[in-house]
């Protein structure tokens, strides 16, 4: 249909409103929606993260939780928002990159249905073992898996976790068979992997350092790259021979798909620099999260790397949440 000259002066005269909108963005509170339970690690990230933001924005930042399948709910809640800056998400592992490899219903593309903003932080898993266990570090482990094929109880947080995942990863690459125990959380999976009842367990950081710190696991290696100044003595999967053993629990800040590019712009640049204040660094200490430095085309990169480390091994278990 041809634009008429009424048209063309219609949106000569919007232009300028618009573009001083999104200058001026944001003008009233905006939404962090967290897709889990309070109390949880994306909220415990979420709350010091938009108290840094308040004071980097001039503005109330306020964190809505709307849990429900397994974080879906409220990430698409985000990806059905308007698009104007004040609905967004925090995201991690399970609905941005586990649940749209594994076929669940009507979970939202994050590449397609949300808008990158940045990484906010993200976080290795430690590989812990009870501690009467006879592997003391990662090649013995595997020895002793190779030798007891299916005998050894690898706990998780729930099937489809990244914990699961990891699990699975590590028997891909090392060649061994280890029996999954899935809990419904690292939480409730700790007293067994203390007692004894399960041999092994890929967990988070925050969760298992300090009981590797009071000797009552033990830490066989760190999923990452390089060590973490968490933990620093732990050695790394990459070090110890497995490069493509790199597990990250993360958290992410999306917006929905169509919201303008200097809104998502200001808000990573808001997000470095509440990531730089000392008392949110001090908060994500606490739980074992790394602050990042990102913006919308890192987190991008970022998410298409996560996906294609976990779709084969999706593929591989039959992995199905549909």
């Amino acid at each position: 249909m041809p634009i008429t000259k009424r048209g063309l002066l219609s949106v000569a005269l919007t232009a300028p409103f618009v573009a001083q909108a999104q200058e001026a963005w944001p003008q009233r509170p905006v939404v962090l929606v967290v897709p889990f339970a309070p109390g949880g690690p994306v909220d415990n990230v979420a709350r010091p993260v938009a108290e840094g933001l308040r004071r980097q924005l001039g503005q109330t930042v306020v964190v809505e939780n709307r849990a429900g399948g397994g974080g879906l709910v409220g990430t698409r809640v985000v990806a059905a928002a308007r698009p104007d800056g004040y609905t967004m998400l925090i995201g991690s592992p399970g609905p941005l990159v586990i649940a749209p490899a594994a076929g669940a219903a009507d979970a939202p593309d994050p590449l397609r249905a949300l808008a990158p903003v940045a990484l906010i932080a993200d976080s290795p898993q430690i590989l812990a073992v009870t501690s009467d266990l006879p592997a003391r570090n990662l090649a013995e482990f595997v020895a002793l898996a190779k030798a007891r094929p299916g005998a050894l109880n690898m706990g998780s947080a729930g099937i489809g976790t990244t914990p699961h995942l990891a699990s699975e990863l590590l028997g891909q690459l090392a060649d061994i068979r280890t029996e999954h125990v899935p809990y419904r959380g690292t939480g409730a999976a700790l007293p067994d992997l203390i007692g004894g009842k399960i041999e092994a367990l890929f967990g988070d950081i925050s969760a298992l350092l300090p009981l590797v710190e009071t000797g009552r696991v033990r830490a066989l290696a760190i999923t990452a790259g390089q060590r973490s100044p968490l933990a620093p003595a732990i050695p790394t999967t990459a070090e110890l021979g497995f490069p493509a053993l790199v597990v990250r629990n993360f958290q992410a800040l999306l917006a929905p798909a169509g919201t303008p590019p200097a809104v998502l712009t200001r808000m990573a640049a808001a997000l470095r620099e509440a990531l730089g204040d000392a008392q949110v660094r001090a908060a994500l200490d606490r739980i074992g999260a790394l602050p990042a430095t990102s913006g919308p085309d890192h987190l991008a990169a970022y998410l298409a790397e996560e996906r294609a480390t976990w779709e084969p091994v999706i593929r591989r278990i039959g992995l199905r949440l549909d």
